[in-house]
């Protein structure tokens, strides 16, 4: 009898999402590669390097190497500032937003002019219409653009034009899809990194920190609700519950915090397939 086949669903929730790293190193070293991948917003991420061949622990290399630096992080950012004063005009850019296709070259050169043609396993990515609030989902075409439109969360990043579109976040919309793979696979893995917001040791939240806690608590809901209808053979919830969403230069700690996650899917696995 064959070994049943396997599909992962990689969740949204910013710098959280580096712990979908874990998932990857258990899965190569148990030699499992899955039939099919599907992920969201930072799990859009995760998914679109896993399905070009980057292993999990190049991928913890890359981060811990990149992060580990804080100096870099910002003079990469730095870089992608628009040159003159007239640019935030002629772009429709705001001071507060980000172009995601720009943080994409900044920041992960593997994916630069790839097509879904050239992943190596198939994966889907989910993306928001702002304007009627349905899911898109990218199957095909340029991997740069599907990622920046997945990962493009509101008021962060400058929404991405697509086909007459105004894309934003997928997590607005399907915050973990597993009904993208689960047709695709005997057993689905799904990776929840939504969590709470977190409550500040005096005051109140800032403003900023309320926009993105709301955001977190209607992920929350929809993917409770979606939960209902979709079926997850193995649910893993990296423990990353202190960490907020923009915690990417803490990715060190992120890493060390959610490792034990690596050990739930290998023992979950090993349970199911017994």
């Amino acid at each position: 009898m064959s070994e049943p086949t396997i599909a992962v669903a990689f969740g949204g929730g910013g710098a959280r999402g580096l712990s979908h790293i874990w998932i990857m190193d258990a899965l190569d070293e148990l030699g499992v590669k899955p039939v099919a991948i599907s992920g969201t917003s930072i799990g859009a991420i995760a998914s679109s390097l896993y399905a070009l061949g980057m292993s999990g622990k190049d991928l913890h290399d890359h981060i811990l190497s990149l992060f580990g630096k804080p100096n870099e992080v910002l003079s990469r950012f730095w870089q992608m500032r628009p040159k003159s004063f007239s640019d935030w005009f002629e772009k429709e850019t705001r001071f507060s937003e980000f172009d995601a296709e720009n943080v994409i070259e900044a920041f992960l050169p593997e994916i630069i002019d790839k097509e879904f043609a050239d992943l190596i396993i198939p994966a889907s990515f989910s993306a928001t219409n702002y304007f009627t609030g349905q899911e898109v989902v990218f199957k095909e075409g340029n991997l740069q653009k599907a990622v920046a439109a997945s990962m493009a969360i509101p008021a962060l990043f400058k929404p991405v034009d697509y086909e007459g579109q105004m894309l934003v976040d997928g997590a607005c919309a399907n915050p973990m899809p597993v009904d993208h793979v689960r047709d695709k696979a005997d057993l689905v893995i799904a990776v929840d990194v939504v969590g709470l917001p977190l409550k500040p040791e005096k005051g109140h939240p800032s403003q900023w920190e309320m926009g993105l806690g709301s955001t977190q608590l209607l992920m929350q809901t929809i993917q409770r609700e979606k939960m209902r209808h979709d079926k997850v053979d193995i649910l893993i919830h990296p423990r990353i519950g202190s960490f907020r969403v923009l915690d990417f230069l803490k990715a060190k700690e992120i890493l060390e915090a959610s490792k034990g996650a690596k050990e739930d899917v290998k023992r979950a696995l090993e349970a199911k397939l017994g």
